[in-house]
Protein backbone atom coordinates (compact mmCIF):
# COMPACT_ATOMS: atom_id res chain seq x y z
CA UNK A 1 0.00 0.00 0.00
CA UNK A 2 1.29 3.46 -0.86
CA UNK A 3 2.22 5.74 2.03
CA UNK A 4 -0.15 8.41 0.77
CA UNK A 5 -2.98 6.33 2.22
CA UNK A 6 -1.45 5.88 5.66
CA UNK A 7 -3.47 7.31 8.52
CA UNK A 8 -0.74 9.44 10.10
CA UNK A 9 1.58 11.44 7.94
CA UNK A 10 4.87 13.05 8.89
CA UNK A 11 5.13 16.37 10.72
CA UNK A 12 5.53 19.08 8.09
CA UNK A 13 2.86 17.67 5.80
CA UNK A 14 -0.92 17.50 5.55
CA UNK A 15 -3.46 15.98 3.18
CA UNK A 16 -4.73 17.99 0.28
CA UNK A 17 -7.60 17.38 -2.10
CA UNK A 18 -7.71 13.88 -3.55
CA UNK A 19 -5.80 12.66 -0.46
CA UNK A 20 -2.36 13.68 -1.79
CA UNK A 21 0.30 14.75 0.68
CA UNK A 22 1.15 18.45 0.66
CA UNK A 23 3.56 20.62 2.59
CA UNK A 24 2.12 22.21 5.74
CA UNK A 25 3.91 25.56 5.46
CA UNK A 26 4.14 26.45 9.17
CA UNK A 27 5.30 22.99 10.19
CA UNK A 28 7.74 22.83 7.27
CA UNK A 29 9.41 25.98 8.59
CA UNK A 30 9.90 24.22 11.92
CA UNK A 31 11.38 21.17 10.16
CA UNK A 32 13.85 23.43 8.32
CA UNK A 33 14.74 25.17 11.59
CA UNK A 34 15.48 21.84 13.27
CA UNK A 35 17.89 20.84 10.51
CA UNK A 36 19.52 24.26 10.35
CA UNK A 37 19.94 24.57 14.13
CA UNK A 38 21.54 21.14 14.22
CA UNK A 39 24.06 22.02 11.53
CA UNK A 40 24.84 25.23 13.46
CA UNK A 41 25.98 23.12 16.41
CA UNK A 42 22.89 23.13 18.63
CA UNK A 43 22.32 19.89 20.53
CA UNK A 44 18.94 18.20 20.29
CA UNK A 45 18.19 19.35 23.87
CA UNK A 46 19.18 22.94 22.95
CA UNK A 47 16.90 22.80 19.93
CA UNK A 48 13.99 21.63 22.11
CA UNK A 49 14.60 24.47 24.55
CA UNK A 50 14.82 27.02 21.73
CA UNK A 51 11.52 25.87 20.18
CA UNK A 52 9.81 25.84 23.57
CA UNK A 53 11.06 29.34 24.41
CA UNK A 54 9.55 30.60 21.15
CA UNK A 55 6.23 28.88 21.95
CA UNK A 56 6.42 26.54 18.94
CA UNK A 57 4.22 23.50 19.65
CA UNK A 58 5.49 19.97 19.13
CA UNK A 59 4.03 17.65 16.47
CA UNK A 60 1.60 16.51 19.19
CA UNK A 61 0.55 20.13 19.76
CA UNK A 62 2.22 20.19 23.19
CA UNK A 63 4.39 23.03 24.55
CA UNK A 64 7.27 20.62 25.29
CA UNK A 65 9.44 18.99 22.64
CA UNK A 66 10.82 15.52 23.30
CA UNK A 67 14.41 14.88 22.28
CA UNK A 68 13.37 11.61 20.62
CA UNK A 69 10.78 13.49 18.53
CA UNK A 70 13.49 15.84 17.29
CA UNK A 71 15.90 12.95 16.66
CA UNK A 72 13.20 11.19 14.63
CA UNK A 73 12.57 14.28 12.52
CA UNK A 74 16.30 14.73 11.91
CA UNK A 75 16.58 11.13 10.71
CA UNK A 76 13.48 11.10 8.47
CA UNK A 77 14.77 10.93 4.90
CA UNK A 78 11.39 11.66 3.37
CA UNK A 79 11.95 15.37 4.06
CA UNK A 80 14.14 15.44 0.94
CA UNK A 81 11.12 14.28 -1.08
CA UNK A 82 10.06 11.07 -2.79
CA UNK A 83 7.16 9.76 -4.89
CA UNK A 84 4.59 10.52 -2.17
CA UNK A 85 6.15 13.36 -0.19
CA UNK A 86 7.27 16.73 -1.60
CA UNK A 87 10.69 17.99 -0.46
CA UNK A 88 10.95 20.30 2.54
CA UNK A 89 14.76 20.33 2.73
CA UNK A 90 17.44 19.62 0.18
CA UNK A 91 19.57 16.48 0.08
CA UNK A 92 22.73 18.40 1.00
CA UNK A 93 21.25 19.64 4.30
CA UNK A 94 19.87 16.20 5.15
CA UNK A 95 23.21 14.51 4.41
CA UNK A 96 25.11 17.10 6.47
CA UNK A 97 22.88 16.40 9.48
CA UNK A 98 23.36 12.64 9.09
CA UNK A 99 27.14 13.08 8.99
CA UNK A 100 27.06 15.16 12.18
CA UNK A 101 24.84 12.61 13.90
CA UNK A 102 27.13 9.78 12.81
CA UNK A 103 30.19 11.64 14.16
CA UNK A 104 28.52 11.87 17.60
CA UNK A 105 27.83 8.14 17.71
CA UNK A 106 31.50 7.19 17.26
Amino acid sequence: MSDKYQKRIAFGYNRGPANQIEIHQAQALVVKLLFEYYTEGFSIRNIAEKLESHGIPSPYNKPKWGTQTIANILSYERYVGDDDYPAIIDRELYDRVQEIRKSYSK
